[in-house]
């Protein structure tokens, strides 16, 4: 009965919201929002646990390099298990993860204390992209895929809001750095809720229930990904996610510099011009969604990529002229931050081009990958500043991301398409 249940639903899937994917749409949501304000408070609370542990520049560093190590390898492994035992499990093992050990952080008495919270912190966050959107693109309506994916990602602004009052909050009343950390013990208690109260995805029940004859039955595991008939799918992915890498670098990290080292803008107003930017990112990431349900993901990947090119080149030929006007700076922060909506584009489409069986691993794969090969970009970008300047280095990112719009035209169009007519999906081996 439960097998029939599922292939139903499966087959004759809702066109619009019901109660069941809204509650998953709102969890991953705050899943989001907790992530980004975690690695926000990390950036604003560093001066201060340098100056406490009297670490180097050098270590510093270090510590970056190693919670992306652990990203990189939560998002292969976290994957693993949601594709194993359960999108359910898989995300309260990305939450339970990063919750504890962003508390543990605000516990560190050392160098090393702080090297292991951020590894594992870092690996909760990196399993928590793959696994949550495989999640929300199976238990939502194909006709508003996008919509969710979108307002999932908006998520992410929503967080470094978050973080910047969580930390001027407790500055304010002299408290320290280390509240901030225990601040974000609070979504551990999701695991609890996600295990008791969400449902499973159905596509994973109906993959698991299905009794086909041994020899038809497909593993969980990186192998199946490489299968002739899956290949071109995991090569898309993987490609997308790495010049997406490298346009996330361009625009979200490098453009305060941008502001204050080519335009000679002061810190505040610098802060100002960014936090403006992220509020219209919120925006540009929700729009994003719906357009892409309307029009298809492919043009609106190429609307939104090309226009943030179009930008950052105008930006170098501002450079050059006396007197830049601060109105167009904001004019250019607010197209800047629109165009952060192709990533709400880039998860909405390789969540969807991977099978059932292995689809956390498949988009899991695909950022481990793709954020192993952004951390290249610091070094490039800062080669290219130092010989030119900041600004020709962030056109060289984003040309770079713009690859994505030649990489996403050799795929199939995904919008309103049930997954299963996307891409077909075994079952899984017991």
């Amino acid at each position: 009965m439960m097998q029939e249940a599922n292939q139903k639903e499966v087959m004759h899937e809702s066109q619009e919201m019901t109660p069941y994917s809204w509650k998953v749409l709102w969890f991953v949501f705050f899943a989001w929002v907790f992530d980004a304000a975690d690695g926000t408070i990390y950036a604003l609370t560093l001066p201060m646990i340098r100056e406490e542990f009297g670490l180097s520049l050098s270590q510093m560093g270090m510590i970056g390099s190693i919670f992306l190590g652990g990203a990189v390898m939560g998002s292969v492994i976290l994957p693993y298990l949601a594709d194993r035992k359960g999108r359910r499990w898989g995300m309260a093992g990305c939450i339970g993860l990063y919750s504890v050990f962003s508390g543990f952080t605000g516990l560190a008495q050392n160098f090393y204390h702080l090297a292991m919270a951020r590894f594992f912190t870092g690996a909760g966050t990196g399993g928590e992209w793959p696994v949550g959107a495989a999640y929300l693109s199976e238990v939502v309506p194909a006709q508003k895929r996008g919509f969710a994916m979108g307002l999932m990602q908006s998520g992410y602004p929503v967080g470094y809001f978050l973080a910047a009052a969580i930390f001027a909050g407790f500055v304010a009343m002299n408290l320290g750095w280390r509240g901030c950390y225990f601040i974000l013990l609070i979504p551990a208690v999701m695991c609890f809720w996600v295990l008791t109260t969400l449902q499973e995805s159905e596509r994973w029940l109906k993959g698991r229930e299905e009794a086909y004859l041994d020899s038809n039955k497909a593993k969980v595991s990186f192998g199946e990904l490489f299968k002739p008939e899956y290949r071109k799918f995991t090569i898309i992915g993987t490609f997308l996610h790495i010049f997406g890498g490298f346009y996330s670098w361009g625009l979200v990290l490098w453009f305060p510099s941008v502001l204050m080292i080519d335009f000679n803008i002061d810190k505040l107003t610098t802060s100002y011009i960014t936090m403006f930017m992220w509020g219209i990112a919120t925006i540009g990431y929700v729009a994003a969604g719906p357009l892409s349900d309307k029009i298809g993901r492919k043009p609106t990947l190429t609307i939104f990529v090309t226009s943030s090119l179009i930008c950052v080149a105008f930006i170098n030929y501002l450079k050059t002229i006396p007197g830049v006007p601060l109105s167009a700076i904001y004019i250019i922060a607010a197209l800047i931050g629109c165009g952060m909506g192709a990533h709400t584009v880039l998860i909405s489409y390789s969540s969807e081009i991977f099978p059932s069986h292995v689809r956390s691993l498949g988009l899991g794969l695909a950022v481990a990958v793709g954020k192993g090969t952004a951390m290249l970009a610091p070094f490039l970008l800062g080669v290219i500043a130092q010989k030119y300047s900041v600004s020709a280095g962030v056109l060289v990112a984003v040309f770079i991301g713009w690859l994505m719009v030649p990489t996403i035209l050799t795929g199939p169009e995904t919008a309103q398409k049930r997954l299963e007519d996307i891409v077909a999906s075994p079952t899984i081996r017991q």
